[in-house]
């Protein structure tokens, strides 16, 4: 009799578990079918146009809409990361994107809650939880960024011929620096950081983010929002070369159109300690997907682990797609 109500306890401890697993894996609902239609001369990339009302309801009740006849064209996910990750409107990414797009032109919410919504869209379009993450943490680290402040502003009304002016708090967007792509050293060594953030999510099943010199990087959700507030400013300050530290694990990785990703060899994450640092000496040894880290000898070879050139063309050849 004991044995059998200890087989029913751990079977309804089990019921409950597996209650409280899927009760987590509700990311929100979109209540519409997206409609709409690409506008493909546009410049400087096609623009997708709503044909409806496409509303999504978070997995806190919170409701996004991107109203009908809005434009978007993906840019809130950087064009120089669509050969990783693939393109805003590819597959099942198309939902999430608009949405995110729309709210990152507006700035009307937080930037975090905007790209965390955009995480929680793509899991509700059943993107695997590695690429979900990994989108997310590309869009928090290269992607717009702002937030909202109380600010004092004055404000002037008038009846007739009468002004008065009186001081009122409103919510004031503001505009935090952006990663500088358009250098090509940022460039390559943002291309790597995200090919090494990619595989080790691919390689760990999205469970482990990144390798720094502290160890592994957790891919929770505050994991992957510590990780981004960090690289940020290390790119935007553009200082990553003066230790190897700053960036931690990167990896080198042929340029795809189709956003294809390779695990670490043996599927295993490599270890900090073990990984090469670039110098001159070491790049002929740091071969395609190889993992390396950077020093201040570094600086000068970023740019070869990378073909900007071949990097252009994947856009491109999205673009027209």
């Amino acid at each position: 009799m004991q044995m059998l109500c200890r087989a029913v306890v751990m079977w309804v401890l089990a019921l409950h578990f597996a209650a409280s697993a899927n009760a987590q894996e509700h990311f929100g609902n979109f209540l519409d079918n997206l409609k709409g239609s690409f506008i493909t001369d546009r410049k400087p990339r096609p623009v997708f146009k709503l044909g409806t009302e496409f509303r999504f309801k978070d997995p806190n009740g919170l409701l996004w809409i991107t109203p009908n006849a809005a434009e978007v064209d993906g840019a809130s996910i950087p064009p120089a990361f669509w050969s990783i990750v693939g393109g805003p409107f590819d597959g099942p990414y198309i939902n999430a994107s608009v949405i995110h797009d729309h709210y990152c032109k507006t700035k009307e919410r937080t930037a975090h809650d905007t790209h965390r919504n955009f995480y929680y869209g793509m899991r509700a379009s059943q993107v695997p939880e590695w690429q979900a993450t990994l989108m997310y943490w590309a869009v928090s680290t290269f992607g717009p960024s702002w937030k909202l402040e109380k600010r004092v502003v004055m404000r002037t009304t008038c009846v007739g011929t009468v002004c008065t002016a009186a001081a009122t708090a409103e919510d004031v967007m503001v505009a935090t620096p952006a990663v500088d792509l358009s250098d090509p050293v940022v460039l390559a060594a943002a291309i790597s950081k995200t090919n090494a953030v990619a595989r080790t999510l691919l390689t760990t099943d999205g469970k482990v983010l990144d390798v720094t010199v502290s160890g592994q990087v957790s891919a929770s959700m505050e994991g992957v929002q510590r990780s981004a507030s960090t690289y940020r400013e290390v790119f935007a300050s553009k200082d990553f070369t003066s230790s190897s530290a700053r960036l931690g694990l990167l990896s080198q990785q042929a340029v795809s159109t189709t956003g294809v990703v390779q695990p670490w060899a043996g599927n295993r994450i490599p270890r900090y300690s073990d990984v090469l640092v670039l110098t001159p000496q070491t790049a002929p040894r740091i071969i395609e997907n190889s993992p390396f880290k950077l020093d201040f000898r570094s600086k000068a070879l970023i740019r070869d682990r990378v073909d900007i050139k071949s990097l252009e063309t994947a856009v491109i050849l999205q673009n027209r797609g």
